[in-house]
């Protein structure tokens, strides 16, 4: 009778096997995630995409690009309520119609949907990166009570190159520092005063008066709302979601990444710096331009070529970008 033995592993040959698939995983981790951060960044993309289709079939309609407020007077304006921002206009254009056809007419915040739910509450997936580290929803803000849920945006309107005052504290604010405040409060004045395309409150610039060239201008950018108090509005508040490009891309003034005694505004609540472009995409910002077109912008970007961008008729050849 022949015995046989079975030699098993060595403790050598053991810590071996582990160091190998060790390896193997840190090697493949990083391409891992790489690449669902590649397929994220794709589908944030892809909703600026559609917002760009959804402003050209509103432009079709109406001959202009919808008002950053959904007021028609300045008198309205003045009344009490909330009157919808920018985005309540795209609605019907973003397959919401039923959602739209639920909003109050003098006061969204009085808005409830069919099963009883606040329209405010109501968190619309192609309104959101998701790349971006939040459920869809803020609680409070500066404007609404503690307690109070609001469906928020990562994708803002361009309000252009010069929508703040100077603040003394950077140089890449207010840049070009021609004109007022441009935030464009009042809607009885010029549309002149307005560099972008989307204002404050009631003016918004039609294709015609876009003469950089719809490929030359941006109208819609990404936002964080951990970043701005502003964007924690929601997507229905007529006071949220106008952004311009007098502050650089990725200015970081997000909670919690960084100390409040950093000077220069850096934090959620000062508008002047909160309002820009970010994203928590590395390097830079998706945007999408008046032509439908969506580009990803280096943080690095030339800050005179950025604003440019921001502008629909400065008259100036935008550098390369």
């Amino acid at each position: 009778m022949t015995l046989s033995s079975r030699r098993g592993f060595t403790l050598v040959e053991l810590l071996v096997v582990i160091a190998v698939v060790s390896t193997l995983i840190a090697i493949l981790l990083p391409a891992i995630q790489q690449a669902r951060e590649a397929a994220r960044r794709s589908e944030c993309k892809n909703n600026l995409k559609q917002l760009g289709l959804a402003l050209h079939n509103y432009h079709d309609n109406f001959g202009r690009f919808p008002p950053g407020h959904a007021n028609d007077t300045w008198q309205r304006w003045q009344g009490s309520g909330n009157h919808g921002g920018w985005l309540s206009r795209l609605l019907p254009f973003i397959d919401e119609v039923n959602l739209y056809n639920s909003l109050h007419p003098h006061n969204v915040d009085l808005s409830v949907t069919p099963d009883g739910r606040p329209a405010y509450e109501i968190v619309l997936p192609q309104l959101i990166c998701p790349s971006d580290n939040h459920n869809g929803v803020w609680t409070g803000s500066q404007s609404y009570p503690a307690d109070q849920l609001r469906a928020i945006s990562n994708y803002s309107a361009s309000m252009g190159s010069q929508h703040n005052t100077p603040i003394g504290c950077a140089t890449h604010l207010n840049y070009f520092g021609t004109g007022p405040d441009s935030r464009n409060d009042d809607p009885t004045q010029s549309l002149d005063r307005l560099s972008g395309v989307i204002g404050h409150v009631a003016v918004s610039a039609a294709i015609r008066d876009i003469t950089d060239g719809t490929s030359n201008t941006i109208v819609f950018g990404e936002v964080r709302p951990a970043c701005s108090n502003h964007v924690r509005r929601g997507w229905l508040a007529a006071n949220s979601l106008y952004t311009g490009t007098g502050v650089a891309i990725n200015f970081n003034t997000c909670e919690g990444e960084q100390g409040s005694g950093l000077g220069c505004h850096a934090h959620a609540g000062q508008w002047a710096t909160s309002q820009g472009f970010k994203s928590i995409h590395s390097g830079g910002c998706q945007f999408t331009l008046c032509d439908g077109s969506v580009r990803f912008i280096s943080e690095n970007i030339n800050m005179v070529t950025y604003q440019q961008l921001g502008d629909r008729r400065d008259g100036q050849v935008v550098g390369v970008f």
